[in-house]
């Protein structure tokens, strides 16, 4: 679904009244419609490389957690995606990129599922020479996110993906969204162990537990010291432990 200017424009104005009126709804309304318009355009305008495009289980974050001027770049990025003026100027793999960082930004939960055309994928051995590096690093990199499809059992990896992944810069990017999906699908005890496992290494580093060492600190304090990135990690990490065990807690009482 390709948006003509008038659309285009419409669009704009929506999502900057949802952002002047801090309108919940209105804003919902906007994000659903770039992130289906995105999965029904890419797969109209790329057919050689993809055939569809589906969202699967999603749901969006809560309003107040997008009405942001960094997610409102990615609304604006999406419309400039959208536009039938810019057709014949897109690239796949810069497409699929915004759209993978605007759908992470936007929802808690699910997945795009791409049904990418057979030419566009291609042997463990071909993505080698690809980007230049050994058949066993290529598989390093599939445990660090680079993403395939599994084909009659066999890895196969998307052309778009390789290209994605010979930027330095990109590659590190897609790692992150790699971490995020796979964050969505651990259960709740499982983050937990994630978590746990970041605090104990700040416990290592810095020698005591952090109420010990920091907890009468207050966050003006905290901002005044040399490791202060890594102080307010670790109390990050700290308030998402104690928000997991709770959710924990509630989910045994439940099923108890």
């Amino acid at each position: 679904m390709k948006m003509s200017l008038a659309v285009i424009q419409k669009t704009q104005e929506s999502i900057d009244k949802a952002f002047q009126d801090k309108d919940a709804d209105l804003l919902e309304k906007e994000t659903i419609f770039l992130l289906y318009s995105l999965g029904d355009s890419i797969p109209d305008t790329f057919s050689d490389s993809v055939r569809y495009i589906q969202l699967r289980e999603t749901k969006l974050k809560p309003a107040e957690n997008i009405m942001s001027e960094t997610i409102k770049v990615y609304f604006k990025t999406a419309l400039e995606l959208l536009d039938e003026r810019n057709v014949q100027k897109k690239d796949f793999s810069a497409v699929k990129f915004a759209f993978e960082k605007l759908f992470l930004e936007t929802t808690d939960y699910g997945y795009i599922d791409y049904d990418y055309d057979i030419s566009e994928l291609v042997s463990t051995e071909v993505a080698a020479e690809f980007l230049g590096v050994s058949k066993p690093t290529i598989y390093k990199y599939l445990d660090n996110g680079l993403e395939y499809k599994l084909v009659n059992n066999v890895k196969k990896i998307p052309r778009v993906a390789l290209k994605l992944w010979s930027d330095p810069a990109t590659a590190f990017e897609m790692q992150w969204i790699y971490q995020e999906k796979k964050r969505r699908t651990q259960t709740l005890e499982e983050k937990l162990d994630v978590i746990q496992a970041r605090i104990t290494e700040y416990e290592k580093e810095y020698g005591g537990e952090f109420e010990h060492l920091y907890g009468n600190k207050s966050d003006i304090e905290i901002d005044g010291l040399d490791e202060a990135v890594d102080v307010f990690d670790w109390k990050g990490y700290i308030m998402q432990k104690n928000s997991l065990l709770k959710q924990i807690q509630a989910k045994r009482g439940i099923n108890a």
